[in-house]
């Protein structure tokens, strides 16, 4: 495929998306809260500008797969909503602001501790990340289930406790808000985690935006600016070594890596390898432990996998490079992987709906379903860098964060409707 070709079906799968989207968001009215909207906002930044600066360098592939996994989600969004159109008892519609209901502010609190509580061992043998001489390996420790329940309970209650501010006349509350929000913010920082710090950032504008009310332009600039000094200092803290005498240049080229190009590269090491070198995986990967119970004892994790053709290094050991739901489809499915996106886009309309639903509920929308809804869009967005199996687990963490945090309020009802495209 030359690179023309793949430049044109790059920039023409997300002007299909972009259409689609807009149209469909004129049923929702979610606005930037439009988890479809967060869908491609990031995938352009990860996947879009990078897989377009190496299609110029002669490696096309990646562009071509990105643009075309990006229409068949354009396409997959369009049948859900046209499906919808057709079937639905009422259309969704968003009402204007929300207000505090029967959130069950001691379990938030306590869903928050067991979070705390399940890296807490870890923390006590490594110290915490920031405050240690090896940041890096204090950082890799903190991994699996347990930093999965911090990505959900800790953001969950940044944002109840933003939308019980958000409603409030009395300063005390808004004290108790704004100390519980920093509170997390400083643990999370105390993880020299940026990852943690974005998504706790992107969940409270997320919710602020769901509430029905904007984020003025200088909140935004500043926190822009705040995010890319965090961004950098935990670079250098970091890999402190690799940036001494040339600490400038180092933040300039890591940012720019680890933003627009590692995941393309990822994407495009992983399509040099399969199936030139090694056959697809056939869906494998997704149950990679369960793979030796049908005798296939190869099936790497593919993170770590491919880390050494990313860095150009072939005795690299230690190192992991996320290969997002691209990476994976391509790795197991090759072309046909693009059937994926189709269903993710599907899917990603009725959560749309389902959210915009639980807007114009009765009484409001309930603070439980602003946060949990926050989340669910951040973490479909990012599935630039969560592979199908990290987004199913965070996706049923929040579900379970939602049920405990709240009563259901007729929730069950409007899943059901949701499910049966009814809305």
């Amino acid at each position: 495929m030359t690179t023309v070709v793949a430049i044109v079906v790059l920039a023409g799968g997300f002007a299909v998306a972009a259409a689609v989207t807009a149209a469909v968001d004129r049923r929702w009215r979610l606005g930037l809260a439009n988890p479809a909207i967060a869908w491609l906002v990031l995938t352009a930044i990860f996947f879009g500008i990078g897989s377009f600066a190496i299609a110029v360098d002669g490696r096309p592939g990646p562009a071509a797969f990105t643009g075309a996994a990006v229409a068949a989600f354009g396409l997959g969004l369009f049948g859900s909503d046209r499906l919808a159109s057709r079937r639905a008892i009422e259309p969704a519609a968003a009402t204007a602001a929300s207000s505090p209901d029967r959130t069950r502010l001691g379990a938030v609190a306590l869903l928050a501790a067991i979070a705390i509580g399940a890296v807490a061992p870890t923390l006590l043998r490594t110290g915490l990340p920031f405050l240690v001489n090896d940041i890096t390996g204090a950082r890799a420790e903190l991994a699996g289930l347990a930093v999965q329940l911090i990505r959900v309970a800790l953001p969950g209650a940044a944002a109840v406790a933003l939308v019980g501010a958000l409603h409030s006349t009395e300063r005390r509350t808004v004290r108790l808000a704004a100390a519980a929000i920093v509170a997390v913010g400083v643990f999370e920082l105390l993880l020299a985690s940026r990852y943690l710090l974005a998504e706790l950032a992107a969940t409270l504008g997320l919710v602020v935006l769901l509430s029905g009310r904007t984020i003025p332009a200088r909140v935004v600039g500043a926190v822009v600016v705040v995010g890319l000094i965090l961004f950098a200092g935990i670079q250098l803290l970091r890999a402190v070594d690799q940036a001494q005498g040339r600490e400038g240049a180092f933040v300039v080229e890591r940012t720019v890596n680890r933003i627009v190009l590692i995941q393309p590269r990822t994407l495009d090491a992983l399509m040099t390898v399969i199936p030139a070198e090694h056959d697809y995986f056939r869906g494998l990967t997704w149950v990679r432990r369960l793979a030796a119970a049908i005798g296939r004892d190869d099936v790497p994790n593919l993170g770590y996998w491919i880390y050494p053709r990313v860095v150009g290094d072939p005795q690299a050991t230690a190192g992991y490079a996320a290969p997002g739901w691209l990476g994976e489809a391509w790795a197991n499915l090759g072309w046909a992987g693009l059937v994926l996106f189709a269903l993710l886009g599907a899917a990603v309309e009725r959560l749309g709906s389902l959210i915009a639903t639980r807007r114009i509920r009765p009484g409001g929308p309930s603070t439980a379903d602003l946060a949990a809804g926050a989340m669910a869009v951040l973490f479909v967005a990012r599935t630039h860098a969560l592979g199908v199996v990290g987004l199913a687990v965070l996706m049923a963490l929040v579900v379970a964060w939602r049920l405990l945090a709240a009563p259901l309020d007729g929730l069950a009802t409007d899943v059901r409707r949701t499910l049966a495209w009814r809305t």
